[in-house]
């Protein structure tokens, strides 16, 4: 008995963690616009961390669940949309940027939604490309963030180039899931 609630509590502890991440999240926002930044910083760490092990921590368990692949991503876009939003809104990352980061959650969710709207059983998991995007976006965040706490500000060329690069990653993450989908959909109405 006592190794079913062991067992029991191991396979919640991934979903745990993207809770984690979406409270986490919400405290990001006033501690940056509270110009906290060391505490903000802290805050992201943390939720990029659980972001690693939410994942690992499944894989590892065999925790894996449906509430978790659903669960996952959803944090995730809290996490970004909330940290970009609130970056770009205080004029700290350039506005485009959160546009495009922001822009590619809600399409993503778009078709998702689509998808369930149409009764097309989409099997939900991440590709590599948003694997990388996901880190890449993470860790801008973190540099800017890491410059605030430093009273530093990125060199226009500097921001330009990690902002390019951020904003590459998240189109290309964006055309990989459209691709994916588009083809998900067609194959049902040909198939259906």
């Amino acid at each position: 008995m006592k190794f079913i609630e062991i067992a029991f509590q191991k396979k919640q502890v991934p979903n745990f963690l993207s809770l984690l991440r979406i409270v986490l999240a919400v405290f990001f926002i006033p501690l940056v616009n509270g110009n906290n930044f060391p505490e903000a910083l802290l805050v992201f760490v943390l939720a990029a961390i659980s972001d690693f092990f939410d994942g690992y921590l499944a894989r590892k368990w065999q925790a894996s669940s449906s509430v978790g692949a659903l669960l996952d991503p959803l944090a995730d876009k809290v996490l970004m949309i909330s940290a970009y939003g609130v970056l770009a809104f205080l004029a700290y990352v350039p506005f485009y940027v959160a546009v495009i980061v922001i822009a590619r959650d809600l399409i993503i969710l778009m078709a998702v939604c689509l998808c369930a709207l149409l009764g097309i059983n989409l099997e939900i998991r991440p590709l590599m490309s948003s694997k990388i995007n996901t880190a890449i976006q993470m860790m801008f965040v973190i540099v800017v963030v890491g410059c605030c706490c430093l009273s530093m500000t990125m060199a226009s060329t500097e921001m330009l180039i990690t902002a390019g690069m951020v904003c590459l990653s998240t189109v290309v993450s964006a055309a990989d899931y459209l691709r994916k989908y588009y083809g998900m959909i067609r194959n049902d109405i040909l198939n259906g």
